[in-house]
């Protein structure tokens, strides 16, 4: 930790925002490569939805204990494995002949993000000080949700020009950058008083997880009464209970016992997961839409997300002084407004078969994810102790990576049975206003003072978690 801030902090940000670009983009790129890839590797529906989920299923069960790791054995070492994984993984992809080769080659790609998401986010927060780590997390967070939004654009561009194996190729260059940068400009940290890892604790985590986005994903396409789906969900959550129990009765937990009683982490939690399932859900119905009933190229559909980019990035840079003036937890609420507002337009775009209104749901739904994500990122960072800011970290990658699969197999699941892409949207709708409502009705309450929560008595007496 540095008390005074990392000399070259601001350039180290920018390293950071570069490793966690190659990771995020990943996930949206592949939307408007589907089509190429079915037709390239002769697979069908449900090859292509183990391609599409195999990143998700490993990366999400291995955030968190990755994320502990990183913070006992170091930041920066478990950052550039992550990025070495992830750059030969991204080669395997590219040159893959079958959709089982892919779906592995897909699952390496997990791996090495699981190392690198929280590892970005874990070395911010330690090189910042605590009166700049808001402006440096709405610096990571706007790049995130850039990325997130410039995917399919870039897919479509590939696309355009080359075969589908380019979109997974174009990681390479890039971490090879990336690993050169990291090695020169981010600092070493890790915490040498932190616990080892509880591997029962990391063994039940990462297997609830797994066994719940398996359920997830095979959900619509097997049905969601079916023994395989029902299965595995029943099994998840039994699992995430004892994975609840361990960490209760553990001596070294991955997640502290104050940050897990602090409503900050509650609270930051509940905004990200209703934020990314409505984003990731609604990004993959417009753009089936866009691309089906609409006849537009992939490039085209990509296009269309262009102003949820610029808006996402514009309002992630305001959101510091939003929150200075109205706190955290109103802020999130408010942006998780906003998205709800988005989604519903988007619903009466598909209804009128207006696709400038789908470039105004897009530009409100960037807004809110601008002015919500960075305020639920520092709520859920803010929960940690600096020490152990790896285990915050992965707790909110892995509600990224597990609320977006959600978001997708939901929505998905819905267009299916309703056969319209209207029918899903709202959804989106009802989730994202229901947070807000939830966190708005906090404020009212009093969790919220002036942009500050009422600490645990738990948090209080430990005084290790900084006040946001």
């Amino acid at each position: 930790m540095y008390p005074g801030g990392y000399p070259l902090r601001w350039r180290a940000l920018g390293v950071l925002c570069l490793c966690l670009s190659v990771v995020v983009i990943d996930n949206t790129i592949l939307a408007v490569a589907f089509p190429s890839i079915e037709t390239g590797l002769h697979t069908n529906e449900a090859g292509l939805q183990w391609i599409g989920s195999a990143y998700g299923l490993v990366l999400a069960g291995l955030l968190l204990p990755l994320a502990v790791v990183g913070d006992r054995r170091g930041r920066k070492g478990l950052l550039m494995i992550g990025l070495v994984i992830f750059g030969l993984a991204s080669a395997a992809a590219a040159f893959a002949t079958t959709a089982a080769w892919l779906v592995i080659a897909r699952g390496a790609m997990g791996v090495g993000g699981a190392c690198t998401m929280p590892s970005t986010l874990s070395v911010l927060g330690n090189i910042f000080p605590e009166q700049e780590r808001g402006k440096a997390i709405s610096v990571w967070s706007g790049v995130a949700g850039l990325m997130t939004a410039v995917g399919p654009v870039i897919g479509g561009l590939l696309l355009a020009r080359f075969w589908w194996g380019s979109v997974f190729l174009v990681n390479v260059p890039v971490v090879m950058v990336a690993l050169v940068l990291v090695a020169r400009w981010v600092p070493r940290s890790h915490d040498p008083t932190s616990p080892p890892v509880d591997r029962w604790s990391a063994l039940l985590w990462w297997g609830a997880l797994s066994a719940i986005i398996l359920a997830i994903v095979e959900g619509p396409e097997r049905g969601w009464g079916s023994p395989l789906v029902l299965g595995a969900a029943v099994g998840g959550l039994l699992l995430l209970v004892a994975f609840a129990k361990r960490e209760d009765r553990s001596l070294e937990p991955l997640i502290e016992d104050e940050t897990r009683r602090d409503p900050r982490l509650r609270w930051g939690a509940a905004a990200v997961a209703a934020l990314f399932f409505g984003v990731m859900g609604t990004q993959f119905v417009l753009t089936q839409w866009i691309q089906g009933p609409q006849h537009h190229s992939a490039l085209a559909t990509g296009l269309y997300f262009v102003p949820t980019a610029i808006t996402s990035v514009v309002f992630a840079l305001l959101n510091p002084k939003l929150a200075a003036r109205w706190g955290h937890g109103l802020v999130a609420a408010l942006g998780l407004a906003v998205t709800a507002a988005g989604a519903l337009v988007a619903t009466l775009s598909v209804v009128a078969e207006s696709l400038p209104g789908v470039v105004v749901a897009g530009t409100l739904i960037g807004m809110g994810i601008g002015i919500a994500a960075v305020s639920a990122v520092e709520l859920i960072m803010s929960s940690a102790r600096p020490e152990r800011a790896g285990s915050a970290s992965g707790v909110n990658e892995t509600l990224v990576e597990a609320s977006g699969a959600l978001g997708i197999a939901v929505l998905g699941s819905v267009l299916v049975e309703s056969g319209s892409y209207a029918w899903p949207l709202p959804v989106v709708t009802v989730v994202a206003a229901g947070a807000a409502l939830g966190m708005g009705l906090a404020f009212r309450r009093g969790r919220f003072r002036r942009g500050r929560f009422r600490r645990s008595r738990a948090s209080r007496r430990s005084n290790a978690a900084p006040t946001p």
